[in-house]
């Protein structure tokens, strides 16, 4: 499902993930489709988080398939949107999509491992202006957008990680504070 990641731990009702670097941080876990790991037909994405940057690997299976036996795109747009609003997160901030483009430039094949990855291209307040993409197993280019996402008010921020019972110390790796 995932590569670079692992369960490290609970902080609350969190789980702490470790990425490749060797870093923790909170992640909440929740009944969203695509990164929450209570959702019993979700998407269980873990993602990784690096300055300004979010990644993650998914493989879809037959679940999630389209026409003609290939990944239907809104679930290809589930995996983007997803990464994308992650990728805020190393500045402490929940972020969620504003709005958002994409482009579709191959199919995906179910049983394929997907790459997605996403960066911060610009961050003026609350919102970011974040790039992304997904590739296939072979390289290729499957999709890319951008968007504008918000992210959350600091009153938002604190109820949000009372929500998911993270203390309000803990911050996302590399996360700065705003």
């Amino acid at each position: 499902m995932t590569s670079g990641t692992s369960a490290g731990g609970s902080i609350g009702s969190s789980r702490s993930i470790i990425g490749k670097d060797g870093r923790r941080y909170a992640f909440a876990d929740h009944n969203c489709f695509a990164c929450g790991g209570t959702n019993p037909i979700g998407m269980h994405l873990a993602i990784e988080l690096g300055e300004g940057t979010a990644s993650t690997t998914w493989v879809a299976g037959d679940d999630f398939v389209g026409w003609e036996a290939k990944v239907h795109g809104g679930i290809l747009a589930t995996l983007l949107d997803e990464v994308m609003a992650w990728a805020p997160s190393s500045y402490d901030s929940w972020a969620v999509t504003a709005e958002m483009q994409i482009r579709y430039r191959a199919p995906a094949n179910p049983g394929e491992e997907l790459s997605a990855r996403a960066r911060v291209t610009e961050r003026r307040r609350r919102i970011y202006r974040v790039k992304g993409e997904i590739r296939g197993s072979d390289g290729r280019l499957i999709a890319e957008g951008e968007g504008r996402f918000l992210g959350a008010s600091p009153t938002e921020k604190a109820e949000l990680k009372a929500r998911y019972g993270l203390p309000a110390d803990v911050t996302t790796a590399g996360a700065r504070r705003e």
